[in-house]
């Protein structure tokens, strides 16, 4: 098996009409599958959120405002 990550501006046409060949393709044949893996980011917060690390502790949707500057 082999795996490829592309990375696509979903706002253009070409990238528009690729994901949609590719998602096609994906739903006609067994053998090809579209996997959604998060990037880094996503990663760092899923696994920051589990160890509860940078939790911010707040008494309300107004407390938490404050605290975040809004």
């Amino acid at each position: 098996m082999v795996s490829i990550s592309l990375k696509i501006d979903k706002r253009t046409k070409a990238a528009k009409a690729l994901l949609s060949i590719i998602e096609l393709f994906a739903k006609q044949n067994k053998g090809v599958e579209i996997c959604n893996i998060p990037n880094f980011e996503t990663i760092k917060a899923m696994y920051d959120a589990e160890r509860k690390l940078n939790v911010m502790d707040t008494k309300g949707s107004k407390d938490l405002f404050e605290k975040i500057g809004i």
